[in-house]
């Protein structure tokens, strides 16, 4: 791999699990209900007809992308270190 491709790729899973910390944030400390409230009438659940008002489960569903956004996102960042140093690995065969 590329050292410009490689250095991007680590960037974007930086990026990706900074985005799922702050979902994680905004489902914790404002709440889904204030969020619901922020987002007014943005939700269709139909693709013709009205739009309608967006609750609580509409947007948990849309932040719960968080936890699968910080895995992508840690693995990119850990596995795409410089070359000679290789992926981080957990060595679990004990030291003797």
């Amino acid at each position: 791999m590329s050292e410009p491709a490689r250095i991007s790729l680590r960037l974007l899973g930086f990026v990706l699990l900074l985005i799922g910390i702050g979902l994680l944030i905004l489902l914790l400390v404002p709440g889904p209900g204030e969020i619901a409230d922020w987002m007014g009438e943005s939700c269709a659940h139909r693709r013709r007809g009205p739009s309608e008002q967006c609750n609580v489960l509409d947007v948990i569903g849309v932040l719960l992308a968080g936890p699968l956004l910080i895995l992508v996102g840690g693995v990119m960042a850990l596995a795409l270190r410089p070359p000679g140093k290789g992926p981080i690995t957990l060595d679990l065969s004990g030291r003797r």
